[in-house]
């Protein structure tokens, strides 16, 4: 897969390096494209059409959101199919976009200028291998119209303009959003309970980075917590997608109960804040581990003495991930001694956090570098002088060597006092929502 981003970089992109979009940047509207000088005349391009909504196939002109027409002159015969012929195909490991075509009988006087005009909304430095695309061409095998499909959300079209040149766009998937309300008991891992209670992995991750601040979950998690949320659930074409924003959340256990809400305030901030106003964030993590789908199932251990300051040794499975618990900069990076491969982090207020027996350092991890809160700086290993895999992390402020178990941490602004009464008002039902939904045993199970 490396050596097909590399030659469909190389051949169809250039310029500075794009991140890649988060979910909520997908779900976005897309952003329709008009290739300017090119093609003179051309405008506007909106959302896809009735027939490509209800079963992909190129259809008819429709109106985009603007009111301008998304251009086709696509000919159709009697069945409403365009004249011509289609092929589809995939790529396939070391194969860039033009090589498909062509392996697929599609000649350079359309593959060329169609791949030119699909760079202008597509990073070809995304492509993957397995990527789909459908292509008509008509009785003298030009191409008329493309489309090429990364994913549910990511799909792209290309249309032969009446000014012979190629258009390209962007489609936009139509997604719909419901709301669950999900309550399991933990039986033994959070990941194994979430799915005995008939929900998908993702929301273990969710909920994880939602109570990161209160919640260890390698140490606090016992038999018979409980936990409760209410979240969206993302749908295109009547099949699950990913989860979205969780709206209300509540962990029960032998630690206490943490409860959680979603408030947008009047003038449209919004954050996760508790039952009584205060922020969820605050400006260390409960735990230097991610606890992830792969470590849940494996023994975790934590060994430090609470009376005093000093380092806290976890033991977890080797690979599971680290990371930061406070934004900052990497001050050291590399061989420790005994340490083995550590990483240290300079905080605010005087803090630096220390994370040895690393087994390798994550991406971009050297002297220098920002972090944010939740970065991952590495990978648990057995480095340096330990016979077994762990981590080591220690905590000091000032130099001082300080008990990260026994600090209170600040704490994000709460939501002000003048917009209490607004905040109470629009968390009441989803705090009575989430109190009334029905917790699945640890002896039941839920498909």
């Amino acid at each position: 897969m490396l050596s097909l981003v590399a030659v469909n970089y190389l051949l169809f992109f250039s310029g500075d390096e794009v991140a890649p979009l988060t979910l909520q940047e997908r779900l976005q509207p897309p952003v329709t494209v008009n290739p300017g000088e090119a093609l003179p005349g051309v405008e506007g391009f909106g959302a896809p059409t009735d027939t490509e909504s209800r079963d992909g196939r190129p259809g008819s002109t429709q109106p985009s959101p603007s009111g301008q027409p998304a251009p086709s002159n696509r000919e159709l015969d009697d069945f409403g199919q365009p004249v011509g012929r289609k092929v589809a195909g995939t790529l396939q490991r070391g194969q860039t976009l033009l090589r498909a075509l062509r392996a697929e009988g599609v000649d350079n006087r359309s593959a060329v200028p169609l791949t030119q005009a699909m760079e202008k909304v597509f990073d070809f430095r995304t492509a993957q291998v397995g990527d789909a695309f459908d292509v008509w061409l008509d009785d003298e095998g030009q191409v008329r119209h493309f489309r090429y499909t990364q994913s549910a959300l990511d799909r792209y079209e290309v249309d032969l303009a009446d000014t012979g040149a190629y258009v390209a766009r962007k489609v936009a998937v139509p997604t719909q959003v419901s709301v669950a309300h999900v309550g399991c008991a933990i039986k033994s891992s959070l990941y194994g309970s979430i799915a005995r209670c008939g929900e998908g992995s993702q929301l273990g991750g969710l909920i994880i980075d939602l109570f990161a601040w209160d919640i260890d979950f390698f140490q606090d998690v016992r038999p018979d917590d409980t936990f409760r949320v209410i979240v969206e659930k993302i749908s295109v074409e009547g099949k699950f997608l990913a989860y979205g924003k969780i709206l209300a959340a509540e962990y029960d256990g032998k630690f206490g109960r943490h409860r959680i809400v979603y408030y947008t305030d009047a003038e449209g901030a919004s954050g996760y804040y508790t039952a009584d106003g205060r922020a969820v964030r605050k400006e260390f993590l409960k735990s230097p581990l991610k606890y992830t789908r792969v470590s849940a199932d494996t023994e975790t251990g934590m060994h430090a003495q609470l009376s005093k300051a000093s380092p806290v040794v976890y033991t977890a499975a080797a690979g599971t991930q680290v990371w930061a618990v406070a934004s900052g900069t990497v001050v050291f990076a590399g061989e420790s001694g005994s340490l083995g491969t550590a990483v240290t982090i300079k905080h605010d207020n005087g803090y630096t956090s220390t994370y040895g027996h690393l087994g390798q350092l994550g991406n971009g991890i050297k002297v220098g570098a920002l972090v944010n809160q939740k970065s991952i700086i590495g990978h648990v290993g057995q480095s340096g002088k330990t016979s077994q895999p762990k981590l080591l992390f220690s905590l000091r402020q000032n130099g001082k060597l300080v008990n990260p178990l026994k600090l209170k941490f600040a704490e994000a602004d709460p939501v002000p006092a003048e917009r209490h009464d607004h905040f109470e008002h629009e968390v009441r039902t989803l705090l009575r929502d989430l109190e009334a939904t029905p917790v699945v045993g640890t002896h039941e199970r839920r498909s």
